[in-house]
């Protein structure tokens, strides 16, 4: 038993030691945050520049058409012999019809618009993307997911930029929801989002430190493309990828805070685990792919490095909160729990803390151990906290009437963690590349749950075992607890134990077999 308590305690002392790193860069960038001052927009000169409008999609019948209007619209404000619009279609559904309709329709109506269609999926959304660029002829790309409404003035709000910059290789405005208030999910999603743009992205911007492009809604150099090699296919974070190798290029890139540009939220629990674990995947496979030779490039600066470490591994928090999960459950059944005098679990970064019998000065200066990391711990557990009321100061939103969303975050941020650890297994454990499973749209903004009649709607899970698993092991360790009174065990064994069973729920709940 004393060897498995020390290993207890050396396990969460790593966990707490790797949390740090992530909870006090949430200080790190907020107060980074506070001194973001948007640029001065330059005066756009009469000779416009050229801009193709890429615009992937794959099975996108629900919300084409109002990608393509809103496009258009776009179009006529910037000049319209001035921008192409190149629908990237890889579907393989009736949304080729749609598709070639739309096409013929505005054409008639004098629009440059094209349609690029492939043999195959190969590269997923990277390889149409890369496919597009060989057919492009236009100095910028601007590039929409298919749930995206870009506003009519977002061109001559972001191509001006370029002027007078041959360093800049991207500019991308912040992501809002049409569908925020859905429901408690998609509110709660959105708080997650807006930390991204309102605390992370703007801080990283301020800070002059690597940013990433989120894939949608922003305008890129093809010239800085080309150098920096071109979308590649080899993570599903070609966004982040791409992005990552333009600055070590010596490129940099422009956030705009305040250029709104609408997208949708997804509607469901699955359709948030998909998403969610293919970011994950995508992220620290790219990880592993820049890393090496960026931490070693003397070129760049020690505080880009840090701040690029951080950021391209943040997706180990949550495969970091299920090791905690896990070691509570197992303390509790072993009864290491029993000799515990401290224990402590938050959402975002989650910590863990045993004390362990044994000889007296062992004793000792494992209290003394925690005795100093306590006040840190308490640091980083209110850190994300102060990120999402932040948020809500800036935007203006009542805490009181987000409470419930609040609630519904925690449980999410818990619940998902098996998705994004999955997604991390593959990246780590595999070198296939796994397939770019798309995010279900649904377009139908008046019907809250619209998304119940989608065509597209998600196949349930098979990780809904490890969920129900998970479930069935925190309720035991819980009734173990509560049968030895160690009490303090139930701080991080019922939140997750409450996560994991909200998740599962949805999971079978809201698939495809349940809408039958």
């Amino acid at each position: 038993m004393f060897f498995i308590q020390l290993l207890f305690f050396i396990l969460s002392v790593i966990l707490t030691l790797l949390f740090f790193l992530y909870g006090f860069n949430h200080y790190y960038l907020l107060n980074a945050a506070r001194k973001y001052r948007a640029p001065v927009l330059p005066e756009l000169s009469t000779a416009r520049p050229t801009v193709c409008v890429h615009l992937p999609i794959y099975n996108e019948k629900y919300v084409l058409r109002r990608l393509v209007a809103a496009c258009t619209c776009m179009v006529e404000v910037y000049g319209i012999d001035k921008v192409r619009i190149l629908i990237l279609d890889d579907s393989d559904d009736d949304t080729i019809e749609e598709v070639d309709n739309l096409v013929d329709e505005y054409r008639q109506k004098h629009f440059l618009i094209e349609v690029l269609r492939r043999p195959d999926r190969s590269g997923y959304k990277a390889g149409a993307l890369q496919a597009a660029l060989a057919r492009t002829n236009e100095e910028f790309i601007a590039i929409f997911d298919a749930d995206f409404i870009p506003p009519a003035d977002f061109l001559l709000r972001t191509v001006p930029y370029f002027a007078g910059d041959d360093n800049l290789a991207i500019v991308q405005g912040r992501w809002s929801f049409v569908n925020k208030e859905s429901s408690l999910l998609t509110q709660a999603i959105s708080h997650i989002i807006d930390v991204h743009f309102l605390i992370e992205q703007t801080g990283r911007y301020a800070a002059g430190i690597f940013q990433n492009f989120n894939g949608s809604a922003g305008v890129l150099r093809k010239k800085a493309i080309l150098e920096a090699g071109g979308w590649q296919a080899d993570t599903l974070a070609e966004d982040l990828d791409l992005s990552y190798r333009m600055q070590v290029c010596g490129y940099h890139v422009l956030y705009l805070r305040d250029l709104l540009v609408p997208g949708e939220i997804p509607p469901t629990v699955p359709s948030f685990k998909l998403q969610q674990g293919r970011w994950a995947n995508g992220t620290l496979k790219t990880a592993m792919k820049i890393l090496p030779s960026l931490l070693r490039n003397r070129n760049i600066g020690i505080k880009q490095r840090l701040q690029a470490f951080i950021h391209l591994t943040g997706y180990m928090i949550q495969p970091l909160m299920v090791i905690s999960f896990m070691l509570g459950c197992f303390g509790a059944l072993w009864g290491v729990s029993r000799y515990q005098s401290l224990q402590i679990s938050v959402l975002v970064p989650t910590f863990e803390t045993f004390f362990l019998p044994g000889a007296g000065a062992m004793i000792l200066w494992q209290n003394l151990i925690w005795f100093f990391l306590t006040p840190f711990i308490a640091l980083c557990t209110l850190a994300p906290w102060i990120s999402l009321l932040a948020t809500l100061k800036v935007q203006n939103l009542s805490l009181a009437r987000n409470l419930a969303s609040l609630l519904v975050l925690l449980l999410l941020c818990f619940g998902i963690s098996l998705s994004i650890l999955r997604g991390a297994i593959r990246a780590f454990f595999t070198r296939r590349t796994w397939e770019w499973a798309r995010t279900p749209k649904n377009a139908d903004l008046q019907n809250k749950q619209g998304w119940k009649q989608s065509k597209y709607l998600l196949p349930i899970d098979s990780l809904w075992i490890w969920e129900l698993v998970f479930v069935v092991l925190g309720l035991w360790a819980i009734g173990d607890t509560i049968r030895t009174e160690t009490f303090s065990s139930l701080v991080i064994l019922v939140p997750f134990t409450i996560s994991y069973g909200f998740v599962f729920m949805f999971s079978v709940l809201q698939n495809r077999k349940a809408k039958a």
